[in-house]
């Protein structure tokens, strides 16, 4: 039975998040006012027979994440952040993901492991005050391509 862990890399909290200002500005440019920040993670779906904590988290800190600007977590289910809105974007199922094939390969070709599955998605962290409705239209209208993505989002004050 395979089982799977989630690699989210993100910027370390003192360096400036520039895909995250990006997204901020589009939001603003839609007139939607009360956004307060925006966080953009990276998110690796690892999935495998022999997968555990331990060889994830060697996989980020040996092939994924840049040691000095970024940090990682690995997590099966992650709690939400208090006071943001988190949507998470995968691509559909039979979309490519040249991303996670590359991922897939570096792990194979670093003997970590042999047999696993990579699928890549992006985590947005929203702050501020606004409404499920507007986030929906956020994802709409920015964060999402509904031809190729799914997404889901969560919410915890």
């Amino acid at each position: 039975m395979n089982d799977f862990y989630i690699i989210e890399i993100f910027k370390v909290k003192k360096n400036f998040d520039v895909f995250g200002e990006e997204i901020k500005k589009s939001i603003e440019e839609l007139g939607i006012k009360g956004v307060k920040e925006v966080r953009v993670s990276n998110l690796y779906k690892i999935e495998g027979e022999k997968i555990n904590r331990k060889i994830c988290e060697k996989i980020a800190e040996e092939l994924f994440i840049d040691n000095v600007s970024e940090d990682f977590d690995v997590y099966k289910r992650k709690r939400g952040k208090r006071n943001f809105f988190e949507i998470e974007v995968y691509f559909k199922e039979g979309v490519a993901d040249p991303v996670g094939d590359t991922a897939k390969r570096v792990i194979v070709e670093s003997g970590i492991l042999k047999d696993v599955s990579v699928k890549t998605g992006k985590k947005y962290y929203i702050k501020g005050k606004i409404r499920l409705k507007e986030i929906e239209e956020i994802c709409e209208k920015i964060l999402v391509n509904n031809l190729i993505h799914n997404y889901f989002i969560k919410w915890k004050k």
